[in-house]
């Protein structure tokens, strides 16, 4: 029994030294375990501190881009009313000139047409070119009932309308005064250095303009109806007066004013110009 006993206290010595560094490695374990949870717990602070700095810097560059996108926008807005300012000061200009050029061009006319008078006799109350038309019309065989026949918003002008137009000797248009441009329906300007056919009405016989050029170029006044054409497809009618501009024995371009006509001569000008090519 004693022996016995001996064995059993040395197996539980070895066991309680065994235990015992059982322990102190567990402790050892514990210890690192902690310090490992310790910087975890620091890399994680640092990581929400920095993720939290990301944020706020991302915020921040947010805030600041819409900042500068607003001011952007801002910028723009003005860069708009400054440059729709130079615009609207540049169409003014443009009419404030055509209307001082409009002043000289009409002061211009009545020279154009007293040169014209002591040159030729010609008299305003010159041949109504319907009347000129009318062994043309008498004598043809051609008919085009489509001409004119309706469908196009119409243009009426008013009656104290005066349309001005000035042309070189090819009929490109050097000068028109600002109502030609309103009822044209085209910008200030838009028209010059631009053939006056520019303006012409499709349905409009070339043998009305034939007799146009044929007197016009003798030297006479011509007088007519002419259906134009406006920038936009609108129809415009007008009783046309056309002659010759002079300068030292010499045409240099011809003059056109235009004024409103009466219903009558457009009806009978339908018809006429409807029997002729």
């Amino acid at each position: 029994a004693g022996k016995g006993f001996a064995v059993v206290a040395n197996e539980v010595k070895e066991l309680s030294g065994i235990t015992k560094e059982a322990n102190q490695k567990i402790a050892t374990t514990m210890k690192k375990i902690g310090e490992s949870i310790t910087n975890l717990s620091k890399s994680i602070e640092q990581s929400v501190q920095k993720m939290q700095e990301s944020i706020d810097t991302v915020t921040t560059t947010r805030e600041s881009a819409a900042s500068i996108s607003e001011e952007t926008a801002g910028f723009s807005e003005q860069l708009q009313v400054t440059s729709k300012n130079f615009d609207q000061l540049t169409e003014s200009s443009i009419q404030v000139r055509n209307e001082s050029q409009e002043i000289d061009t009409i002061g211009k006319t009545f020279t154009f047409l007293l040169k014209m008078s002591n040159r030729n006799g010609e008299v305003l109350g010159s041949v109504d070119p319907l009347e000129r038309l009318l062994p043309v019309v008498e004598a043809s065989e051609f008919h085009a009932p489509e001409r004119f026949a309706g469908g196009q918003q119409e243009v009426v002008l008013a009656e104290d309308d005066i349309l001005i137009s000035a042309t070189d000797t090819r009929g490109m248009i050097t000068f028109a005064n600002n109502r030609f441009y309103e009822i044209a329906e085209y910008g200030p300007g838009e028209l010059v250095g631009k053939p006056h056919n520019t303006i012409r009405h499709p349905d409009m016989p070339k043998t009305a303009f034939a007799d146009l050029w044929t007197t016009i170029k003798d030297g006479k006044l011509w007088q007519g109806y002419v259906a134009n054409a406006t920038k936009l497809g609108k129809i415009y009618w007008v009783k046309a007066m056309v002659f010759p501009c002079y300068e030292g024995g010499e045409i240099i371009g011809y003059m056109s004013i235009r004024t409103k006509p009466d219903r009558a001569a457009i009806a009978k000008s339908i018809e006429a110009y409807r029997l002729v090519v």
